[in-house]
Parts: C-alpha cells; structure tokens; sequence
C-alpha cells in the first residue's frame, strides 16, 4: 500500500508539475512562432479560411476534427473520434510527432497525417499551445 501511494503521488507531482510547463507558455512568443512556422499551412483569425491545414482560431475549444470545410485525413478523423477535445498535453504530444500521436490515438487505423511538421522545442511547443489557447 505505502509503494502504492507513492507512485501515486509520484504521477500526481509529475502531472502537476507537466501542466505548469504548459501554463509558463509565452503566448507572445507563441504567435511569433506560429506566424513564422505554422502560417504556411494554417490561419489563425476568426474565420480564416483553411489551407493545407485548417484554420486554427478556437482549436481548443471547438472539439477535434470541427473546423468547418476542412478535409481532414482519415488518420486524423479516426483519432479524432476518440478525442473530445484538444487540450495542453495532447496538443504538446501531437506537436512533438503528429503522425506518431495519431496513430496511437487512432488504434488499428493506418494511414498518414496531413500534418507532418515536428515542433522540436519543448519551449517552442508551450508557447505555441499558450497562443493556441488565446484564440477564442
């Protein structure tokens, strides 16, 4: 029982302290990285239109796979029928290797994401998802 409350206690102080990684995001600093790494395949304002990727104004708060008139790929729709939402840790995991994170999301599902591009930086990431979150 006592190693039992411990490893609880471990993934507890481990979740606490990955969502405070998230909340330390510079939102500033994300939109610049957005606008510069991003912008070639997504908009970000209010009804933007989609490109390569959709339009990302309201993606945390929309539900996963919403954007309107965006074909999404087969991959991406079966992850997304198992996903609710986008929140931070999903949006860092799905950053760090969209194809990867999709995969696993969508379980015996194959295929590719439309999305290939890796955000590296753990940094870069928060920050990019703190934008994320202003767009509302």
């Amino acid at each position: 029982m006592k190693k039992f409350v411990m490893a609880l206690s471990a993934v507890a102080i481990a979740t606490l302290a990955s969502n405070a990684a998230f909340a330390a995001g510079d939102a500033a600093a994300g939109e610049k990285i957005a606008k510069t790494k991003c912008a070639a395949c997504h908009t970000f304002e209010t009804g933007g239109a989609n490109k390569v990727g959709p339009n990302l104004f309201g993606v945390t708060t929309r539900g996963t796979g919403k954007a309107a008139n965006f074909a999404y790929s087969p991959l991406y729709t079966a992850a997304a029928a198992k996903m609710a939402s986008w929140d931070a840790a999903s949006l860092d995991a799905y950053l760090t290797d969209p194809t990867k994170f999709l995969t696993e999301k969508a379980g015996e599902a194959k295929g590719a994401s439309k999305m290939t591009f890796k955000l590296p930086s753990p940094d870069d990431r928060a920050n990019v998802i703190a934008y994320l979150e202003t767009l509302k």
